[in-house]
């Protein structure tokens, strides 16, 4: 069975690969699509869809996952929650099942596959990352040592002040 996990990923943390990991748990290859991958250089989204696939791919390999059973794709958001799924169901491969936490998602794919819900664990959020950066509070424990290591490389504590107004 093939599934697919949709999120920002903006940037990716802990509380991604723990879901990446039960959800394989239950699936046989997992599809990430990388939403709203067209921004970038914004408070919310300091990083485009490419950079945070890269930087989703380095972590998922850096925890030892099988990236043969994971297909990661950029998404670009549509003019509305509508066509952003339509988007989904064009440029991913075919997939079974799709792991959402949002009702709006769960509304709008409901019956086309099997829907999933997950829900957000821990107290980690990529908003707060990007606070934290913006902050100069210590941020690396909360995601993995490939991705602090590409945001810097991007410039990325520079881009999320700057989008804070920093």
């Amino acid at each position: 069975m093939k599934g697919l996990y949709w999120g920002r990923f903006n940037p990716p943390h802990k509380g991604h690969i723990k879901l990446v990991k039960k959800i394989l748990s239950e699936i046989n290859s997992l599809i990430i699509a990388v939403g709203s991958a067209r921004h970038k250089n914004t408070k919310r989204d300091p990083f485009d869809g490419k950079e945070r696939a890269k930087m989703l791919k380095a972590y998922l390999k850096e925890e030892g996952f099988d990236m043969k059973k994971i297909k990661i794709v950029p998404v670009p958001n549509g003019k509305s929650m509508y066509s952003s799924v339509k988007n989904v169901f064009r440029l991913c491969p075919k997939f079974d099942v799709m792991y959402a936490d949002k009702e709006t998602i769960i509304k709008l794919v409901n019956k086309k596959v099997e829907i999933r819900k997950i829900k957000r664990t821990g107290k980690i959020s990529s908003t707060k990352i990007r606070d934290a950066i913006a902050k100069d509070n210590k941020w690396e424990n909360l995601t993995g040592k490939s991705t602090a290591k590409i945001i810097r490389k991007l410039n990325g504590i520079e881009r999320i002040k700057e989008s804070y107004g920093k």
